[in-house]
């Protein structure tokens, strides 16, 4: 195209467009459309912190919490003067069982490496110790060096 066409046409509808007169909204088309820029940019009530909720719904979910409390704490007073274990109770008893004999293995696990420890020369434990910390220095060290050769600018 011909810019000198393009600058007359920008122009022109430049001119036309500034002899348009300025339109107003209607009054209650702005307050709704502030009200509805507000709701966007506000989180909603349960998304905010509970002091931020409305007073009701404070108030109902301080008694349901409550009630909750209340119920779990007679739950547990019952549940240890029970003369009679339930089926539910047997199985939670099962699985308190397996943490039991977990526990005691990890114990004993723990033991014979302490054994084995005790049974290896100090010579031999800090020989360890030195490499083990030699190879950490070099994993750092090489890491460094690798990060450094890849943010080289060349």
């Amino acid at each position: 195209m011909n810019p000198n066409f393009e600058n007359q046409l920008a122009a022109k509808v430049q001119q036309e467009l500034s002899a348009l007169d300025e339109l107003h909204a209607p009054p209650a088309l702005a307050g709704r459309i502030l009200h509805a820029i507000e709701q966007r940019n506000s989180p909603a009530w349960y998304c905010r912190a509970w002091q931020s909720w409305p007073l009701a719904l404070q108030g109902a979910s301080l008694l349901a919490l409550l009630a909750l409390f209340g119920g779990i704490c007679y739950g547990v007073v019952e549940l240890s003067h029970a003369a009679q274990v339930s089926p539910a109770g047997q199985q939670a008893g099962d699985w308190f069982t397996w943490l039991g004999v977990l526990w005691k293995t990890t114990g004993v696990l723990a033991n014979a490496v302490g054994t084995a420890f005790r049974q290896l020369g100090t010579g031999i434990l800090i020989g360890c110790g030195l490499a083990l910390f030699a190879a950490y220095a070099a994993c750092v060290g090489l890491g460094t060096a690798c990060v450094r050769l890849a943010m080289a600018r060349r």
